[in-house]
This record gives C-alpha cells, structure tokens and sequence, in this order.
C-alpha cells in the first residue's frame, strides 16, 4: 500500500466517521483530543535518544522471552495501538501486514502492542505477533497511557464497547497511537506520538526512517 493510499484510507475513514456520527458524539471526541493535548502527553512520553524499557513477553514458541534480548539480534518497531475495535487501529494493523518483508529485510522484528484481550480480539494478523499489553504495563513505562473521562466512558457504552471487559481491567485506560523504532543499543531512534487517535504512522515512512539509521542495521 503506497503512502498516499494508506493516508488516503485514514481520510475516507475520518469522512465517513463525520458524516455518521452524531454532533454530539463528534464533539466528545474532539474534546478528548484537545484535552489530551493540552496535557502534554505528547511531549511528556519517551523520546528519541533515550533508552527504552526492557519488558518480557511470551513468544511465538509460548517461550518467555526479554525485549532486550530481541534488540541483540537488530532494531525493532512497536507499534502501539488501542484495540481492533478501532478501525483506525484496524487499517494500521492491516496496512502493516504488507510491509513485513521489507522490514525483515531490514533485519527489524515487529511488535503491534494493544490492551485488548486476544479473545475478544475478532482479527489477528497472519504475519506478525500482537503482544497483550495487560493493563497497558508496557504502553505505561513508554508514557502513553490515558484514562478515559466519564463522559467519554458514556460515550463508548453507548456503542455498546465496554473497555473493562474489552481490556479485562476496570481503570478505561489506552495508550494513544505511537509507533517507535527501537536501536540495537536500546535508544529509540524514531517516535511518532499522536494523541489524536485519527492520525497513524505511514507504514512507508516508517520504513524510509528505518533505512536512515546506519546505526540500526
């Protein structure tokens, strides 16, 4: 999928999305937007030139393994995301499938970290691992995690999305979009943070930034 495509896709969808959502609903979301920008969350969270947090993870093999232990072998993507009831979260997920050989190519594993349950996930990638982020642990050492306000929570009941059950935790906490290139030293050579939850990393850009580093073959 080109850059314009994929950038195309997320413009239908957010076209869409305002012409069938209530007033009402649209300005709960754009009010969530604003106050978490407001926070500064997106500045507040990792950036580039620090060194991530290791976290384990159980592999393909049902093995325990260290992130850590991963970046010995060459650098990483995770890819933080809300859930698949997202379908912003969904076209990202989807548009990331088809860059998977390139990015092996590049020798770079690749991470899709959510808070959803896996069974009460209804699509898994047929090309790479989703890691359960219980409780958002990860997303939260990366500073990404938000809770949801009572009427955002109302909000979301109301399309019949019940988080605690979605998550299995009761806080209504996500992480915000983010996408990070992690380096084989461990420092993060690359972020793209949005608290808005319409806007995604281009699966192309990100490659493009991965044959950058010199430092992260």
């Amino acid at each position: 999928m080109a850059r314009s495509e994929f950038l195309d896709k997320l413009a239908r969808l957010r076209a869409t999305n305002c012409e069938e959502l209530p007033t009402p609903e649209l300005s709960i979301l754009t009010r969530t937007v604003t106050r978490l920008r407001r926070s500064g969350l997106q500045d507040k969270c990792l950036k580039v030139g620090e060194t991530t947090p290791d976290f384990e993870f159980i592999g393909p093999d049902n093995s325990a393994q260290s992130f850590y232990s991963v970046l010995e072998k060459g650098p990483a993507v995770l890819n933080f995301f809300r859930g698949f009831w997202c379908q912003y979260c969904k076209t990202e997920i989807e548009a990331y499938e088809n860059i998977q050989p390139e990015l092996q190519q590049l020798g770079c594993a690749y991470f899709a970290i959510s808070p959803q349950k896996p069974e009460t996930a209804s699509y898994t990638p047929s090309n790479y691992q989703v890691l359960f982020d219980r409780d958002n642990k990860i997303a939260r050492q990366f500073g990404i995690v938000y809770a949801l306000e009572q009427v955002e929570r109302g909000l979301f009941k109301s399309w019949g999305l019940m988080l605690d059950e979605v998550n299995g935790n009761p806080e209504w906490e996500l992480p915000v979009p983010a996408t990070f290139i992690v380096c084989s030293d461990r420092r993060i050579g690359y972020k793209y943070v949005d608290v808005d939850f319409r806007a995604r990393c281009c699966p192309e850009q990100l490659i493009e930034e991965l044959r950058s580093f010199c430092d992260c073959g």
